[in-house]
């Protein structure tokens, strides 16, 4: 007897062993894999396992007063920058670290963009600096491509520091990468001035290049900008324009006025005043001073004959805060008319509808330029000629006020972050911007580039990214993941996470980490079994209807996973009358680790076809994805 007592405590002992041992393997599974320097940063408890920054966060941050001279006709840029620095981190800086970024366009720069010879330049020359009003050690002074290292430095924890530059440079008038020259008479500048680089508890200096296609990661701080350019120019920059009366006449001030009010669209400049010239003060040149704080960059444009169209929106119901709405643009262009209007609409999308959060910024300027991007209050667009691409890249651009603007994402390293949600906006707010359209959104890129040898993790740090893969990985897929995680989770509960991210850092520089952790509390829910799947992993996208059982009007649908990325289900039941009827699963379903799952259905009559899959779902073989009886 006691021996089968002891032989069942042990087999006790050893089941409660198994379970605690499947229990531990669980939660182990749940756990996303997290790098070195992230954990590193979660120890010194700068950022926390909940998502929120940690006690002990930190960000370095400037304030920068900066004076340019720009001559339209050599193209020729010279500045001066004061920089005021601030060391927020532990550390002792014993080397500063400087963006260039107009060397991308010197002859010998590293790049993974094409710029033609004759646009190719001696880059930016700093003729003077001082640190702290002494000049530092030339020897000391290294520069590679747009980075350029500063040693012997010695900027203690908390300590201020003072840069003072004077440089030049020429803009280039071809090769337009986010800036440049547009036309003879307008001309879009940005990355124009020296700036210290991110120095972050996660990498310490952001040391990677600017070579042509990253995009950029860069401190919150103020910008207090001159720009002086000839009289028959006018200028569009980040921030506010502090002296309009200084360099405006009367009547275009007192329509800057009207528009800042009104919901209805004002014409501030038009072909006429650009006829009679009688739109900026008298003087050789004008000297536009704009003041922007709290922003992460600083862009202008210039332009002698673009007409200038102007609306605002209520952005903030309890505080009546509204936002003005710019559509700046060759009038040639008339396909750009409609521009001011689906960027107001996109505005009080974002302010109301999604994901409800006030607008930001005092104004946003679309400028009519040789591109399609974004930098804070201003967007550079292309005169597209189709509607559908006029309208998807005015959302897209506009959402990137929230990533990587109002929330200071690393564009550089996980573009992910900011190109999936303005590519999710895309698709989600066009239907609102233009509800009488017929909406086609185009998601071939991802199950083209789906298990090649470039497509790879959408963790994938960007500058890694090449091929056909890159815009999929970067920039739909992301996007996907999103529309699929709130179709899970619900619009309120979505939303609810999304704003406690967004609340959490809003001006700070969350990682990926950050955000995924943000998501789980802000929902209330531990997702990473999903975050693994869709972000972390190479998987493929391959669902099927692999068996239809009926008894007679009683259907049970299987649908196998071929692949292993977690998709939802969505089902279109096609009657023999022609009437239809949609089933859904969200991708709750295959939360468990199933490979199949059965959706029954009680059918109004026999069923001519089963269709699996709409517009959004990604899926490399969409020929198993139909039925119809035998």
């Amino acid at each position: 007897m006691k021996i089968l007592r002891a032989l069942y405590t042990l087999s006790l002992y050893c089941s409660i062993i198994l379970l605690f041992q499947f229990i531990g393997q669980l939660c182990r599974a749940q756990e996303l894999p997290v790098t070195r320097n992230a954990k590193k940063a979660c120890f010194k408890t700068t950022r926390s396992k909940s998502g929120s920054p940690g006690k002990a966060y930190w960000q370095n941050t400037a304030h920068y007063d900066i004076k340019v001279n720009f001559n339209p006709v050599t193209r020729q840029l010279t500045g001066t920058v004061n920089i005021n620095y601030t060391n927020n981190s532990p550390d002792t800086l014993k080397t500063l670290v400087l963006k260039l970024y107009p060397n991308l366009y010197k002859s010998d720069a590293i790049r993974n963009v094409y710029v033609a010879p004759g646009d190719q330049t001696k880059g930016i020359h700093i003729s003077s600096l001082t640190i702290d009003n002494q000049k530092p050690d030339s020897t000391k002074q290294i520069v590679f491509g747009t980075n350029m290292h500063i040693k012997g430095s010695h900027i203690l924890p908390g300590q201020k520091t003072h840069l003072a530059i004077n440089y030049n440079y020429t803009l280039n008038k071809g090769s337009f990468i986010r800036t440049g020259q547009i036309d003879s008479g307008a001309f879009f500048i940005a990355y124009f001035f020296p700036r210290i680089a991110v120095y972050d508890d996660i990498d310490g200096w952001n040391e990677y290049p600017y070579i042509g296609k990253e995009e950029f990661y860069n401190d919150y701080g103020s910008f207090h900008t001159e720009i002086t350019v000839p009289r028959n120019y006018q200028v569009w920059a980040t921030g506010d324009l502090k002296n309009v009366q200084q360099v405006y006449k009367p009547q275009i001030v007192t329509r800057i006025n009207q528009a800042e009010i009104n919901d209805t669209t004002t014409d501030i400049i038009t072909s006429d005043d650009l006829k009679n010239g009688n739109i900026t003060t008298s003087n050789a040149t004008n000297t536009w001073k704009f003041e922007a704080d709290n922003v992460t960059d600083f862009a202008f444009a210039i332009s002698n004959h673009y007409v200038w169209k102007a609306s605002s929106v209520l952005v903030d119901s309890t505080t009546k805060r509204r936002t003005r709405i710019d559509a700046v643009f060759n009038p040639d262009d008339d396909v750009y008319t409609p521009v001011v209007g689906y960027a107001r609409k996109t505005v009080e999308l974002i302010s109301h509808y999604f994901p409800k959060v006030p607008f930001p910024y005092s104004h946003e300027t679309i400028f009519d330029g040789l591109d399609a991007m974004e930098y804070p209050m201003m967007v550079n667009n292309l005169p597209f000629k189709e509607k559908k691409e006029i309208i998807e890249f005015t959302a897209h651009e506009v959402f990137h006020a929230l990533f990587p603007f109002y929330v200071g994402t690393n564009e550089t390293k996980y573009s992910f972050m900011d190109e999936g949600w303005a590519t999710m906006a895309e698709f989600y707010l066009y239907p609102k911007i233009d509800p009488a359209d017929a909406f086609n959104y185009d998601i071939s890129d991802v199950n083209n580039s789906a298990d090649t040898d470039e497509d790879m993790p959408i963790i994938t740090p960007t500058p890694q990214l090449y091929g056909k893969a890159r815009y999929a990985d970067k920039d739909l897929k992301p996007a996907l993941a999103m529309l699929y995680l709130k179709e899970m989770l619900g619009d309120k509960l979505f939303l609810k996470a999304m704003h406690h991210y967004m609340d959490n850092w809003n001006g700070k520089h969350p990682s990926p980490y950050d955000f995924f952790n943000c998501m789980n509390t802000g929902s209330g829910a531990n997702l990473n079994w999903f975050w693994k799947n869709w972000f972390f992993e190479k998987n493929i996208p391959d669902l099927a209807i692999t068996k239809v059982a009926r008894h007679k009007l009683d259907y049970t649908i299987t649908i196998s996973s071929l692949g292993n990325l977690i998709l939802p289900i969505h089902l279109t039941i096609i009657y023999n009358d022609g009437s239809k009827q949609t089933l859904n699963r969200n991708i709750g379903c295959w939360m468990t680790g199933a490979k199949s799952v059965r959706v029954g259905i009680k059918a109004k009559m026999p069923i001519k076809e089963i269709v699996l899959g709409n517009a959004f779902d990604a899926d490399i073989h969409p020929e198993n994805n139909h039925w119809k009886p035998q």
